[in-house]
């Protein structure tokens, strides 16, 4: 077992309870720190503080830290240090939140594994865990109103609580994600009735991944299930409701009810998004009723092909994942018109399984190499005034091909772009090989 040389002093309990969870998470990660002839570092909270955190290195050493989670982040970066054998001294991040979301949607990953995620996540001072638990293939949490829409395979609602406290004992928040009112093919399995019509060379077919957003009964029954989550994950500050790939957002259309609804409503000007942007807004309305504040991915909204007649609400944020389609609005669109926009840059943070829709696994060389903290899908390089704008930037691992790895595989080998982007928040410069001990410590 390897040991560490540093120790905290600490005056309060709550400098305490950090000091604690620090040496919980390098125990749990096959470390042991020593108790003589060591460094000792008196951890020290100041609420006012106008930093996160700060240290001061002399012949006393302390971390300043405005509240517990900088404290905790702090400490962890100067027991890195103490191991990669430099220097001690703390970084601020340039970005508030670092996020990591998981698709256990299309593919089931136990407790023990997502905890070993949480593990390496707080090594690298990760703030958010976000759980994409609904998709076409799979529904993978427990629902106690609705069990018909579960998969086989799921978290209990306990595992599930379990997953939030371990988080919260590394300062790590979790974000619910169900995606409506697309990507809802496993919900729907039950409910065909509630399936969105269209036209497929002249006849009218179900489309089985998108709900029927004219249907009161069948938007009601999905905002029951988003009430279900809203109360175990009630601790959450952050709900995100995906809003993505509904429909071909080119091909309105030939969904002939939305285009019907949408002149009627709105007008002759209207093409049928008028309809889908109404849901989302009056979802984003009462999500924000129950206490979140609420994501949406990006590429429904302010389409260059589409005069809207109904604009999305501002009072939630973007997760600006792409630009793969010309009519996809840019990534300036929404800073320009007032939004917090998440950078889920899908060149360089997407770890998409089996490479599938073009994608290519990122790698820890590729983040370093090319990205910057301003730079956005399809390369869009905005203002740096932008990034007071941008909270959060998050990798995103996708299950489109689920068994192209078991899910310790694929643990495993987002360990090193979850360094990769501490490094680019921090401003840290280190090599790969700085930490192949903290990783073969980790998986074990």
């Amino acid at each position: 077992m390897s040991k560490i040389s540093i120790g905290f002093q600490t005056a309060t309990p709550k400098a305490g309870q950090v000091a604690e969870q620090v040496m919980q998470l390098f125990r749990e990660c096959g470390y042991e720190f020593l108790s003589e002839d060591i460094k000792k570092i008196e951890l020290v909270l100041v609420p006012t503080l106008m930093q996160e955190f700060s240290y001061k290195e002399n012949e006393h050493p302390q971390l300043l830290a405005k509240n517990q989670a900088a404290l905790f982040y702090g400490a962890i970066q100067l027991v890195l240090c103490t191991l990669f054998k430099e220097r001690q001294q703390v970084q601020l991040p340039q970005i508030k939140e670092r996020c990591l979301m998981i698709d256990i949607g299309r593919k089931f990953y136990s407790l023990k594994e997502l905890k070993r995620l949480v593990r390496s996540m707080a090594l690298f001072n990760f703030t958010h865990l976000q759980l994409h638990f609904s998709e076409n293939e799979g529904f993978r949490i427990e629902s106690k109103k609705h069990p018909e829409i579960v998969s086989e395979q799921y978290l209990t609602q306990k595992e599930v609580q379990e997953l939030i406290a371990y988080c919260q004992n590394f300062y790590i928040e979790v974000i619910p994600d169900i995606d409506s009112p697309g990507h809802l093919e496993q919900v729907l399995k039950a409910y065909p009735d509630w399936q969105l019509k269209k036209i497929v060379e002249g006849k009218t077919v179900a489309d089985v991944r998108a709900l029927d957003i004219l249907n009161q009964a069948a938007v009601d029954f999905v905002f029951e299930i988003y009430q279900e989550y809203a109360v175990l994950f009630k601790d959450s500050r952050y709900f995100h409701i995906g809003a993505d790939e509904f429909i071909d957002f080119d091909q309105v259309e030939i969904y002939p009810t939305l285009q019907k609804a949408a002149l009627e409503k709105f007008g002759e000007a209207a093409s049928g998004i008028e309809i889908f942007t109404e849901y989302v807004n009056n979802l984003v309305a009462k999500i924000s009723a129950l206490g979140f504040t609420v994501r949406v991915w990006n590429d429904g909204f302010y389409r260059l092909n589409r005069k809207e007649q109904l604009l999305l609400t501002k009072n939630c944020e973007i997760s600006y994942w792409t630009r793969w389609n010309k009519n996809m609005a840019p990534v300036e669109t929404f800073f320009e018109a007032g939004y917090q926009v998440v950078n889920h840059n899908d060149n360089y943070f997407y770890y998409v399984l089996g490479e599938m829709a073009g994608y290519s696994y990122p790698t820890y060389e590729k983040i370093q190499e090319g990205f910057v903290l301003n730079l956005f899908a399809n390369n869009q390089l905005v203002s740096q005034r932008y990034l007071k704008q941008t909270p959060a930037v998050a990798l995103a691992i996708w299950a489109d091909k689920p068994d192209a790895q078991t899910s310790g595989e694929v643990i495993d080998n987002v360990f090193y772009l979850q360094a990769a982007l501490n490094e680019k928040v921090t401003g840290k410069n280190r090599n790969k090989t700085y930490y192949v001990k903290l990783f073969e410590h980790w998986k074990k």
